[in-house]
């Protein structure tokens, strides 16, 4: 009988610091087989030279780990002249001049080669001044990047990212319908679709048939804002969500971002247990 598609979990490692063995070494711990690379060594992934990301990539391997996926901060960017508010690229500058933009795709497709990812995130333009944000779906660089990804064999996910231009459910549809057959695909944050309010069934039925990837997070309101916490005990509705998102695509990547700081090894690890639990079909 031939064996059915399970999805799998992805543990980042530097949620646990700019060292990626004590997060590679967790994983192995918890079952976990798939990483996704942010940052390293204190910098951005897409910032390494060539011989860091081989010797990420040999840790990885020692491990009997893969990466599934290069968490780039490609398109969070903006023009020199704008200003950003507070960004988190985890290293990399967020007003980028757009003469430079395309060697920083090439890079981050070459170093998703060398660390042997498949997939690579993108965003879409950071909010500034109106005047001033750019558009991404009529971005020219983005046909560019897509061409490239595929003689790569690397493909662009989209993150919809809240101070980013394509965060809310209409615009995500739109570009990715658009560029859907040139291979981009919706790297989905849960928790930034909720943000935003609109984490209900209709909306993730209709985002589902473009996902490749899942990134799980969650928060408590507070009255300061929010507080992270382990997935499954905030107010993200993953009860509703997982179960579609299963339904249309039963072997997909969940990948576990804490963004708990005190205690991130304990979050993760609660984090991979409610997954395992509430994902039907199991995770590998």
């Amino acid at each position: 009988m031939e064996a059915r598609p399970v999805s799998a979990l992805v543990l980042n490692p530097d949620e646990l610091g700019p060292d990626p063995v004590p997060g590679m070494d967790l994983a192995v711990k918890l079952g976990i087989g798939q990483l996704e690379i942010r940052s390293a060594e204190g910098a951005n992934a897409v910032t390494l030279p060539d011989e860091r990301l081989r010797h990420i990539r040999a840790l990885a391997d020692q491990r009997g780990l893969a990466v599934a996926a290069l968490a780039s901060p490609l398109w969070k960017w903006c023009r020199p002249e704008a200003r950003p508010g507070r960004v988190d690229t985890f290293g990399f500058p967020t007003q980028v001049p757009p003469e430079e933009r395309l060697d920083w795709v090439r890079r981050a497709l070459a170093a998703a080669v060398t660390l042997g990812a498949p997939i690579v995130r993108v965003f879409s333009h950071l909010r500034v001044e109106p005047e001033l944000t750019e558009q991404f779906a009529s971005d020219p660089l983005l046909a560019q990047a897509l061409e490239e990804a595929d003689r790569a064999g690397v493909r662009l996910l989209l993150e919809n990212e809240p101070v980013c231009t394509v965060a809310h459910a209409e615009p995500l549809l739109e570009v990715l319908d658009r560029y859907h057959a040139q291979g981009l695909g919706l790297w989905l944050d849960v928790a930034n679709l909720h943000e935003v309010g609109q984490a209900n069934k209709e909306t993730v039925r209709a985002l589902a048939p473009y996902v490749g990837y899942v990134h799980v997070k969650d928060y408590r309101p507070t009255d300061a804002g929010r507080t992270f916490c382990p997935a499954g005990e905030g107010c993200v509705p993953y009860a509703e969500v997982l179960p579609l998102l299963h339904a249309a695509h039963p072997a997909l990547p969940y990948a576990l971002e804490t963004h708990v700081r005190d205690t991130p090894a304990d979050a993760l690890a609660a984090g991979a247990a409610f997954l395992r639990t509430a994902i039907p079909g199991g995770l590998a």
